[in-house]
């Protein structure tokens, strides 16, 4: 089956990417992405073919000539997975049109999308021939009306997948450039800087750690985003601007080095959908601190520390627990290696969209 994926923009981490790549290559499937306004480089490229719409940088998105050249390529596939909620939603009204089956792959829960993104990817979401959720929380937040409206028996779940050889064959380093005290204690995370990921609350915990531990503890961000200044500004009141790294935008190969190089990794999130950071970091076998919220219950129950959403305390603990129990680090390390082997390999998830195509042709 000759497969399409429309994705707004597509390179390095992405997602849409490393499921495109992993189905061609372990499937019977080829894939193809269609991005709407442009693409940069990823590993695996070479394995597909990339185009652009280059749509109009406007509050739309779109006009006359995108949508028919859209309607034209999309035209010469058997089947279309839309990804992102912008291009997702006129991707869903082009395949009805052009009478190609579409799967519409939902990413996050609900929690961080405008009222506009909710309404768009709510009402195309029915047009959809199948409706993936990476996990049952991203349903669980689907608005009431938007329950009632979507068939459930079109709706399937399919977490994402992480690489185990890249992160195997990957040796532990930490980030270029940052100079970390000898001896520290080295919390790693990996994200963008968004309300979403509460970077602010695991600085607060990393200072607060720091006033009660016999050792010095350090931490190490890698990523970028729209509250990066607050956070440098944060790190400075509390007296810790040498304590935290800012890495800024990395290669995923370095989010695996430092995960492996990191003597815990913590992601104290406010809300996810899935959070592949944290299965990377599980399966580089390092101890992880999680917030208790409904998605990484879920998905990471067993082999994790939970803190409450936002509980400076509860993160300090978990760490000062891990700092503190060599034992304990360990064991979480094993289990959490265990259940990414067991459920979020990336051959085993290429190998659910293939079960799920298979279906769809019938």
């Amino acid at each position: 089956m000759d497969i399409c994926f429309v994705v707004n923009a597509v390179g390095e981490g992405s997602i849409p990417a490393e499921i495109a790549t992993a189905v061609t290559r372990h499937t019977d499937h080829t894939v193809d992405i269609l991005t709407w306004f442009g693409s940069g480089q990823f590993a695996g490229k070479e394995l597909l073919d990339v185009r652009s719409l280059n749509a109009p940088d406007t509050a739309l998105g779109i006009d006359s000539a995108t949508y028919r050249r859209a309607a034209s390529i999309l035209s010469e596939y058997d089947l279309i997975q839309a990804h992102h909620n912008h291009s997702a939603a006129f991707t869903k009204i082009i395949a009805r049109q052009v009478d190609v089956p579409v799967v519409s792959r939902e990413g996050n829960t609900r929690d961080g999308f405008t009222r506009k993104g909710r309404i768009a990817n709510g009402i195309t979401n029915p047009l959809a021939t199948r409706v993936v959720c990476i996990s049952d929380s991203v349903y669980r937040s689907f608005t009431r009306w938007e329950r009632a409206i979507l068939r459930k028996e079109k709706v399937r779940r399919i977490p994402n997948g992480v690489h185990l050889d890249r992160i195997d064959e990957t040796a532990p380093a930490l980030p270029n450039g940052a100079n970390f005290t000898d001896g520290a204690f080295l919390v790693g995370n990996a994200a963008m800087l968004h309300e979403q990921k509460a970077q602010d609350t695991l600085i607060r915990a990393v200072a607060r750690l720091n006033e009660r531990a016999d050792r010095p503890v350090e931490l190490a961000i890698c990523g970028d985003g729209p509250e990066r200044s607050r956070l440098e500004s944060l790190a400075e009141t509390l007296g810790i601007p040498s304590r935290v790294h800012f890495a800024g935008l990395v290669e995923r190969r370095a989010v695996y080095a430092m995960a492996k190089a990191a003597d815990a990794f913590a992601m104290p999130s406010r809300w996810e959908g899935f959070c592949s950071a944290v299965a990377e970091a599980l399966a580089a076998e390092t101890a992880t601190v999680l917030s208790d919220i409904d998605t990484f219950r879920e998905l990471y129950d067993g082999a994790a520390l939970y803190h409450e959403v936002d509980d400076v305390d509860g993160l300090t603990n978990c760490l000062g627990l891990l700092l503190s129990d060599e034992s304990r680090r360990e064991s979480l390390s094993r289990a959490g290696r265990d259940l990414v082997e067991e459920k979020y390999t990336i051959k085993a998830i290429a190998g659910q969209y293939g079960a799920l195509y298979d279906d769809i042709a019938g």
